[in-house]
């Protein structure tokens, strides 16, 4: 049975680690912030800015292989969910228990600068795919594709609190897409 010091100071301790994280998410200008509504609109703009250009350079520098990965959502988006999930979540932890071994550590850090290469791929296709899913022409895709899916996804991400959560919720399809294409190469 662990002890009631033990207990109490673990208790003391989660309260003042709270405490700090409170204190850091105050705002630090004084005589107020700007209001929440520009706060909204500038990570809408934020978010546009960057989605667009990630979908646009998918479709544009990789055309083949984005449509491809566009039809294979299209196709299969539970498994593409799946496999998002695995390469996005799963992966990462393990990599991360990995790297508690001094050999598992070097192995962690290329895996997971890896996941995060595959993490903007997917962004990007991700976007070209919401784009596509909506004004696109089924078959083809096109950079214009990929800035609607990013002015689309943009939407989200502008949810102050759970935005980015959500963000990041919707992208492991494409995240999930790129990561099985690669562990198909790899295994063949």
């Amino acid at each position: 049975m662990p002890s009631k010091q033990a207990v109490s100071s673990l208790g003391s301790l989660l309260a003042v680690l709270g405490l700090a994280g409170v204190a850091t998410a105050q705002p630090t200008a004084p005589g107020g912030s700007v209001g929440p509504a520009f706060n909204v609109v500038l990570r809408f703009g934020v978010g546009f800015v960057i989605l667009a250009v990630l979908g646009a350079a998918a479709a544009a520098i990789g055309p083949r292989y984005t449509t491809n990965a566009v039809q294979e959502i299209q196709d299969d988006l539970g498994g593409a969910i799946g496999w998002g999930v695995l390469v996005g979540i799963f992966v990462p932890i393990g990599l991360v228990l990995l790297a508690l071994t001094i050999i598992g550590a070097l192995i962690s850090i290329l895996g997971l600068l890896l996941i995060g290469v595959l993490s903007i791929v997917g962004t990007g296709i991700t976007a070209v795919w919401v784009g596509n899913s909506v004004i696109g022409d089924e078959g083809t895709v096109s950079a214009i594709d990929g800035v609607a899916g990013g002015l689309l996804l943009a939407v989200p991400f502008a949810i102050p609190v759970v935005g980015g959560l959500l963000l990041n919720l919707i992208t492991l399809v494409g995240l999930g897409v790129v990561g099985r294409g690669l562990y198909e190469d790899w295994t063949d």
